[in-house]
C-alpha cells in the first residue's frame, strides 16, 4: 500500500509545506519536553542515548539509530545519565490537506539504523536552514524532506529482509561496508561477529549464498566499478583506495564479477553506454581468505 501510494501522486510536493534540520549536544541527564509534536520529525541519535515517552510508549534511541515521530502526541525526552547525548532532527511539515499521507506514514516502523545516506541528507538540509536565502530555497527544502520520507520508507524495507538473518552475518556485512578499502581477514571479520571463521562461513552460504570472503569482494568491486563509471582515476588508485592487492588482481577481479575489463567498463561509462551487469556469485567461486 505504502509503495503504490508514491506511484500515484504526480507531485510529491504537495505532501510538504515546509522542512528545517538542526542538532544540539544535551548534558548527561539532559532532559526536553513535555511537549506535543507539531510535525513529522525523524530524531537522529550520533553518540549517547535517548528514552522517549510518546504517549503511553516507551522507546529506547540508541547512537546510530534513526526514530520516526508523528505530529500531535505528547513526547517527553530524558537523555544519557553518564554522557553527552548528540542528536540530528528534520522537521517536516506536512500539508494539513492530505490526511492520507498521515495515515501512510503511521504504517512505517518507528525506528531504523542510521545509514551514511540519511546523515548526508540531513547535513544538507541543515546547511540549507540555516542559509541567508532560506525563502529563496523553501522548494529545495521540501525537496529533501521528501527525500528523507522516502529513504525511510525504502530503508526500513530494507531493515525487515535483514532482520530475519543472523545477527553475525549482519554484524560481518556492516563491517565489509565501513572498512572495503582495508585489509580485512576472514579470521577478524569472525571475531566481530563473535562466532569461528568456519561457522561465519556456514552462516553466510546460508543467508547470503555465498562465502563471507567473496561477499566482500563484491562489495569492493561495486565501490570500484562506480569510481571507473564516474571519475578519471588511474586504476591503480582506484584498486588501492578499494582494497584490492594489486592492479592485476584488480583487474581480475572486476572481469570475473561484470565479464567486462576495466577499460571496457570505463570506456563505456565515459561514452554514456550502458555497462555490462555485475553478475552476482555465479564466477570464480573461490574462498579467499
Amino acid at each position: 500500500m505504502a509503495a503504490n501510494f508514491w506511484e500515484d501522486n504526480g507531485n510529491l510536493l504537495s505532501i510538504v509545506s515546509d522542512a528545517s534540520a538542526g542538532a544540539t549536544i544535551y548534558p548527561p541527564g539532559g532532559r526536553w519536553g513535555p511537549r506535543i509534536q507539531p510535525n513529522l520529525q525523524l530524531f537522529i541519535v550520533h553518540t549517547g542515548h535517548c528514552t522517549l515517552h510518546v504517549d503511553d510508549d516507551v522507546h529506547f534511541v540508541p547512537a546510530g539509530r534513526v526514530l520516526l515521530l508523528h505530529p500531535d502526541h505528547r513526547e517527553d525526552f530524558y537523555f544519557a545519565a553518564n554522557m553527552e547525548t548528540w542528536h540530528h532532527w528534520i522537521h517536516i511539515e506536512l500539508n494539513e490537506r492530505r490526511p492520507d499521507i498521515r495515515a501512510m506514514l503511521e504504517q512505517l516502523p518507528g525506528i531504523i539504523p542510521l545509514s551514511d545516506a540519511m546523515n548526508h541528507l540531513t547535513d544538507t538540509l541543515q546547511a540549507l536552514t540555516h542559509s541567508s536565502s532560506v525563502d529563496i530555497q523553501r522548494d529545495l527544502r521540501c525537496t529533501l524532506a521528501v527525500a528523507a520520507i522516502r529513504l525511510y520508507q525504502t530503508e526500513s524495507q530494507i531493515e525487515r529482509v535483514e532482520a530475519g538473518k543472523h545477527p553475525s552475518v549482519i554484524r560481518a556485512k556492516a563491517e565489509m561496508r565501513r572498512r572495503y578499502g582495508e585489509p580485512l581477514s576472514l579470521e577478524e571479520l569472525a571475531a566481530i561477529s563473535n562466532v569461528s571463521a568456519e561457522y561465519l562461513i556456514r552462516l553466510f552460504h546460508q543467508y547470503e549464498s555465498v562465502t563471507p570472503m567473496r561477499y566482500l569482494w563484491k562489495v569492493r568491486v561495486d565501490h570500484a566499478l562506480e569510481m571507473l563509471r564516474s571519475t578519471g582515476l588511474a586504476l591503480a588508485e582506484i584498486a588501492e583506495r578499494t582494497g584490492f592487492k594489486s592492479v592485476y588482481h584488480f583487474s581480475r577481479m572486476i572481469k570475473s564479477f561484470s565479464g567486462q575489463t576495466a577499460t571496457e567498463i570505463r570506456r563505456s561509462g565515459w561514452k554514456g553506454t550502458a555497462a555490462a551487469p555485475v553478475r552476482r556469485f555465479d564466477t570464480e567461486e573461490r574462498s579467499e581468505r
